[in-house]
């Protein structure tokens, strides 16, 4: 099934567009779709995006603009044309 990647900052660069396609077997999980986004993209894209194999705190994951908490990531399931976005948080002030 085709699940999308909505990328944004330095993802954005490295992917060069701001959403990706990626297909993955069905009821794929949140973590098993971002496993096979960073396989596609290399170790580039695992050093921005995974701190010893899970999502770096920094960033916020959603799925159809819905936040999902990190420990839901491994059990939440995906139907075909879901959108997941990895959104840095902001700093500044």
């Amino acid at each position: 099934m085709i699940v999308h990647i909505q990328c944004f900052g330095q993802l954005r660069t490295l992917t060069k567009v701001a959403i990706v396609d990626i297909d993955v077997p069905d009821k794929s999980t949140i973590s098993e779709a971002l496993t096979f986004f960073v396989k596609i993209y290399g170790e580039e894209m695992e050093k921005l995006l995974l701190k010893e194999g899970k999502i770096r705190t920094f960033y916020s994951i959603q799925v159809d603009r819905k936040n999902v908490e990190f420990e839901d990531l491994d059990n939440f399931s995906l139907v075909e044309n879901q959108t997941i976005s990895i959104v840095p948080f902001i700093a500044g002030g």
